[in-house]
């Protein structure tokens, strides 16, 4: 069972109490009382619900995957996310915190030369400092993943498997449907396929940095800043996707895209907002 379909096994119960317990207004109160007790930091694609830490993570992944060149066939980021589910549950795990010396999202070593890279210093804390970056495992993984013969029709076990070498490498099979539905919000071929739900933001990033990260992420023209909005012309569903996927580790409060508008409180609704860019507004504190 999906956590979606968890809270919506605990909300019918609660309803069913306050039903037994009777009086409207004790009832109204009462439900009132556990939403907000249910509430909690969440984002949702499809039947498929993960936390803001995770989606971000797998906003980056995706991200890298389209900003890989040559470019690659959009099952590659089903690939990854799928690799990703299954050696960390989308968590970028430090130095010591996976098995044996394993690190990051993908769990790569670099006992195994993972985080290599020709012509830079390469101590052990060097690329476990590399493989912690999202962006730069994903794109190891890719280098790895097209020198595989016949990757793009192999099963996606066989190909993640030629990758990573794991124990055991069915087991990479089982989260195909969840990675998919992910890549498919990610890369923005769903229409406002992410939604995420989280409590007031604590802190927020400047523009400066938001633009800083979105441009490393993906492969957008050079945003512009004004005040609280961060603004992308020429974006697409993609980049929408992005800055709901990191709102609440960056403290984004709105995105505005093509008629419909994001926020962390009410998710996506119909708004006037353009289609010939991707806005999203910071948190005010």
């Amino acid at each position: 069972m999906t956590g979606r379909s968890r809270r919506g096994v605990i909300i019918a119960v609660v309803v069913v109490v306050v039903l037994a317990v009777g009086g409207y207004f004790a009832g109204r109160a009462l439900w009132h009382s556990a939403k907000s007790a249910l509430a909690y930091d969440h984002c949702t694609v499809g039947d498929y619900e993960l936390d803001p830490d995770q989606a971000s993570v797998a906003a980056t992944m995706v991200g890298a995957v389209t900003s890989y060149r040559p470019v690659l066939p959009e099952r590659a980021a089903v690939l990854v996310l799928a690799a990703g589910l299954q050696e960390s549950k989308l968590r970028n795990l430090a130095p010591g915190e996976g098995d044996r010396d394993s690190v990051g999202v993908l769990q790569q070593r670099p006992s195994q030369d993972w985080g290599k890279v020709d012509g830079k210093p390469n101590s052990t804390t060097d690329r476990e400092k590399r493989l912690n970056d999202v962006f730069f495992a994903t794109t190891t993984f890719l280098d790895h993943l097209i020198k595989v013969d016949g990757w793009q029709q192999m099963t996606l076990a066989d190909a993640v498997q030629a990758v990573q070498i794991s124990a055991d490498g069915g087991a990479y099979a089982q989260h195909e449907g969840e990675a998919t539905a992910l890549a498919n919000a990610l890369q923005g071929k769903v229409a406002a396929g992410i939604t995420c739900e989280f409590e007031k933001p604590t802190k927020v990033a400047t523009t400066g940095q938001v633009v800083k990260l979105v441009t490393r992420d993906l492969p957008v023209n050079a945003p512009a800043a004004a005040g609280l909005q961060v603004r992308v012309p020429g974006a697409g569903w993609q980049t929408a996707a992005w800055f709901v996927a990191n709102a609440d580790r960056l403290g984004i409060d709105q995105v505005a895209y093509k008629q419909r508008q994001w926020s962390r409180t009410n998710g996506w609704h119909a708004a006037s907002a353009s289609a010939d860019a991707v806005v999203a507004t910071m948190y005010r504190l």
